[in-house]
């Protein structure tokens, strides 16, 4: 009977690199479409749009699983953050994914590239933190998680300097493409920004439990 009565504990962690493995699944797409097939954009949005509809269900479940939950693994405002901080970074990558679909761009630019390249290293970064996390293993990537951030600055400058260096006699539709792409360079650094503020959650809490 006293068994009964004690709280299960439900499986955080699993659940968190659950849904770190969807936004990896939707960051994998993104470089796919940016690098590979830049033609099948239809494909790679209905891909992104299942992954984050995934994860949507998957953090209603943390949410509830939280208020069920009386013994968590590790404080469960950390939990909370973490998963939030996922759930933003994959609705980043779903803006940036519609975007893309309706651009339809013929020629992807090099530093966009290359820094969709370097923010899934930043997310594979996440995702041995959480095992280390889980394990309590000291997992902090502060150094390599910060270079890789300042390489996304950088391309990210890049891509924005290369749309300003353009002949004056440009026609109306180089105008319209520079127009697409400020605004996919825009939406590009809100997944960076979110994969940044992801990190440094993930790294508290690290530091906090381990």
């Amino acid at each position: 009977m006293f068994n009964v009565l004690m709280p299960k504990g439900a499986p955080f962690f699993e659940m968190l690199l659950e849904q770190n493995a969807l936004l990896l699944g939707m960051m994998q797409s993104l470089v796919n479409f940016l690098t590979h097939t830049p033609h099948e954009h239809e494909q790679h949005h209905k891909v992104n749009t299942d992954l984050e509809e995934r994860g949507d269900v998957l953090y209603g479940k943390i949410l509830r699983a939280l208020s069920q939950t009386f013994i968590t693994p590790i404080d469960r405002e950390d939990i909370l953050r973490i998963s939030q901080k996922q759930e933003e970074t994959m609705d980043c990558l779903h803006g940036l994914s519609l975007r893309l679909s309706i651009f339809d761009f013929e020629h992807v630019r090099f530093p966009a590239k290359q820094l969709a390249k370097t923010i899934q290293q930043m997310l594979k970064l996440t995702t041995k933190m959480l095992e280390g996390l889980a394990k309590k293993q000291d997992s902090h990537k502060t150094r390599a998680f910060r270079a890789l951030r300042d390489e996304g600055d950088s391309l990210l400058a890049v891509g924005l300097a290369e749309l300003m260096d353009t002949k004056d006699d440009f026609t109306s539709a180089q105008f319209l493409l520079i127009l697409k792409w400020n605004q996919a360079y825009e939406r590009l650094s809100m997944v960076l920004e979110a994969t940044v503020s992801l990190g440094e959650t993930i790294e508290e809490a690290v530091l906090k439990n381990v």
